[in-house]
């Protein structure tokens, strides 16, 4: 895929909202669930194009040959005119098709939980108990719009981060939709973040340390020849932090 341009970064200071349950279900849940949906729709596709393009794949490895096209819901592929190098009456793949097959192929890194300030610039290397921390991720939040070819279709995607959702370790998570507000030296010490943060209650320490995930979800935007959607893409990072207790003692 090629970058075709730059777009200027997004993001609406102050917006954030904590976590509600739909139907008893957590939002950590309910992104494992539609994450896990869109991996085995990922991986129909591929296997999908493979077959379409190797047409003695199947016959000499010894799999069935596949037959029926995998289509995305509610939406069946259309005979029409056969790209060089596809295999001999295989059909071609309508424009939604094509754009899930370059979603499935769209390297996007996955935004990684990050917290400051940093445990490691106090002198005890952990994250203290009732200190109001900030929470955002690193990473190309902000990815330029990518070009690629499916079949004979040409593909244009444009991802747009839509939230992130954060298990903060200690059982709580809370949804971003800012990941802008970023901690520095120049913050005010005891400063609560402004967009997203958390505030530990209990340590992790003796025991270990707490692991911080980010669920985030994409919204890619595909257009094909005036044809048009949304498609969302799901990934997830963790990293880890200690927590403790400082107490100060006064003689």
């Amino acid at each position: 895929m090629t970058a075709t341009k730059q777009r200027s970064q997004k993001g609406s200071p102050g917006r954030s909202t904590k976590s509600k349950s739909v139907r008893g279900e957590s939002p950590k849940s309910s992104f494992e669930r539609e994450a896990a949906a869109w991996e085995a729709r990922k991986l129909a596709y591929q296997q999908y194009l493979t077959t379409l393009t190797v047409p003695n794949r199947c016959t000499a490895v010894g799999c069935p040959v596949l037959t029926t096209p995998v289509p995305p819901p509610g939406e069946q592929p259309r005979e029409g005119t056969i790209a060089d190098g596809l295999a001999p009456d295989a059909p071609q793949i309508s424009p939604e098709q094509a754009a899930y097959a370059a979603v499935a192929r769209l390297r996007l890194t996955p935004p990684k939980p990050v917290i400051g300030p940093s445990p490691e610039i106090n002198e005890w290397k952990i994250a203290a108990v009732g200190y109001p921390y900030w929470l955002w991720a690193d990473g190309n939040l902000d990815p330029a719009p990518v070009s690629t070819t499916v079949q004979d279709l040409t593909v244009r995607l444009d991802a747009h981060l839509q939230s992130t959702t954060f298990d903060r370790g200690d059982g709580t998570e809370i949804s971003c939709t800012d990941l802008s507000a970023r901690w520095s030296p120049a913050v005010e010490p005891g400063a609560a973040s402004p967009a997203c943060g958390h505030t530990y209650t209990k340590p992790s320490l003796p025991r270990g340390t707490y692991t911080i995930t980010a669920y985030s979800t994409w919204a890619v935007d595909w257009s094909v020849n005036g044809v048009g959607g949304t498609i969302p893409l799901y990934q997830q990072a963790s990293t880890t932090v200690p927590v403790g207790e400082l107490q100060v003692l006064t003689h």
